[in-house]
């Protein structure tokens, strides 16, 4: 009985714990489409600032120190995404697992539902044949 109700329970907490897993993936995810993001959003104002600098060579010198900066900004926002990808990888690795947990303990839940209705058809089989012995046997020759 006690197993009866201990594999919903653990397939519950499980579950609860894959999906807190997969909230961590797509947080993770999320970032990393973030930076991916600014990334274009900062090459487009690169290219806008080029633009922009025109040929006197006082803008050519602020567009340089502007470049300069950020260069290093899109540098680190690239660090950013190199800390990520071991960081998504992982997480996505753990969802794998405890998904694999989850079913295991679905496909048990249901192995033995199917052994329990085995078992019942048994017993009812049983009870049918004896039925018809019986009744076999009281017939008139």
């Amino acid at each position: 009985m006690a197993n009866k109700r201990g594999l919903p329970t653990l397939i519950r907490l499980h579950q609860r714990q894959l999906d807190e897993k997969r909230r961590v993936l797509a947080e993770l995810e999320q970032m990393r489409a973030e930076m991916d993001h600014k990334i274009l959003l900062l090459d487009a104002e690169i290219e806008r600032e080029r633009k922009a600098a025109g040929e006197g060579p006082e803008a050519l010198r602020q567009f340089t120190r502007y470049l300069a900066g950020a260069r290093q900004r899109r540098q680190t926002m690239l660090r950013t995404i190199d800390e990520l990808v071991p960081r998504i990888e992982a997480a996505a690795n753990a969802v794998a697992i405890a998904f694999q947990d989850v079913k295991r303990y679905e496909i048990a839940v249901d192995l033995k539902a199917r052994q329990r209705r085995a078992a019942a058809d048994r017993e009812e089989q049983g009870e049918l044949d004896e039925i018809a012995l019986v009744q076999h046997r009281r017939r008139p020759t």
